[in-house]
């Protein structure tokens, strides 16, 4: 590694913030990955509150001598973070400028320009629910309160009343790539977090950005079959119109489908569907597949799978609009289903929520 005497003729520090102490950083027990020479760049994925650390940015050619770049001390830092658990990131930020046009002394019109916005890498780090969150003010107080080596060895760093540490001017923000609408959107209730903490099959697990919903299961009411050829089997049952069993359904609608494979789930349906979780404040959902885009075409397909269709009554014989159920057969051909679901009757795309 270069020594960091070369970083303080090539740098300007312009942002400062980020880790400190001796104390155990709150984020260290996460398993964060560190390889060195390895680029860490911001996305969309990350945040939506995060830290910003500090902003480098090259000094003019004429007064610049050997050294590290401000990409390689940007990467430098965010190494040293990771090292100690900090989830860490660089982003670019491009030079802006602006012309204008104006009159010289002599009334002459001329053009200008000016950088209203110069070129610089800034190193972020951590990814939190909200500003408030607990293990982002714990964060935020440790960095400012580091000093890292790319900054600080050989004299790099020198202490002035403003600036009592290297990164002591560490502050919480937005994703500078995420919009206040995505803030918004991503933003979770702490309610929530806490109904599907540790829950099998949870949505806060599912790694893509969308999930489609399939089911829902609402607290105070009984959910019924498509067709009364299942009456029997719901007479028999015990419905509770509490939460907790709306829960209970979601649950064991999601694991049947996980394991569809043995049982008769319209033609053409895939067996052993992705499905999912979510207990909300006033219902628990059901969802399946974990898509990157909300124009995958598997989505059309389980929307089409899922969705209500036109079918004759069973009594009637008349065409009617029915939702799709999903049933496990009963012990013999003659005895009632083990279990059945309604699905909702149009899915709907919903944008995942994440576990922090």
């Amino acid at each position: 590694m270069r020594t960091t005497q070369l970083l303080c003729k090539s740098l300007i520090i312009l942002l400062t913030a980020i880790v400190c102490s001796t104390a155990i950083m709150p984020e260290a027990h996460a398993r964060i990955e560190a390889e060195k020479g390895k680029k860490y760049k911001l996305t969309k994925r990350h945040g939506p509150w995060m830290i910003m650390v500090a902003s480098l940015r090259d000094i003019p050619e004429s007064r610049r001598s050997k050294g590290l770049s401000a990409q390689e001390a940007a990467d430098e830092l965010v190494f040293e973070l990771r090292k100690r658990g900090i989830p860490a990131y660089t982003f670019s930020q491009e030079a802006v400028i602006q012309r204008f046009n104006t009159l010289d002394r002599l009334g002459r019109e001329e053009r200008r320009s000016y950088a209203a916005q110069r070129a610089m890498i800034s190193v972020i780090a951590g990814n939190y629910s909200d500003s408030e969150d607990d293990v982002a003010q714990k964060t935020l107080k440790y960095i400012k309160n580091f000093h890292p080596k790319v900054i600080t060895e050989n004299g790099v760093y020198k202490k002035t009343p403003g600036q009592p540490g290297p990164l002591s001017g560490a502050f919480l923000t937005i994703n500078p790539l995420l919009s206040p609408q995505e803030v918004a959107q991503r933003k979770q209730d702490p309610l929530i977090a806490k109904l599907n903490s540790g829950i099998e099959y949870s949505l806060l697990k599912n790694q893509g950005k969308y999930s489609l919903v399939v089911a829902s299961f609402y607290g105070n009411s009984v959910t019924q079959t498509a067709t009364s050829r299942f009456q029997n089997a719901n007479e028999t049952l015990k419905v509770s119109n509490a939460l907790d069993r709306a829960a209970e359904n979601a649950w064991s609608l999601a694991k049947a489908l996980r394991n569809a494979k043995s049982y008769n789930f319209p033609a053409g349906a895939p067996r052993n569907i992705d499905a999912y979780v979510l207990h909300e404040k006033y219902r628990s959902i059901v969802t399946v597949g974990s898509f990157d885009s909300a124009d995958d075409p598997r989505i059309k397909e389980y929307a089409k799978l899922f969705g209500s269709k036109m079918k004759p009554h069973p009594e009637t014989g008349v065409e009617t609009m029915t939702a799709e159920y999903f049933v496990i057969p009963g012990s013999t051909p003659s005895a009632p289903p083990s279990a059945s679901w309604v699905f909702d009757p149009k899915p709907m795309l919903m944008q995942n929520p994440k576990s922090r």
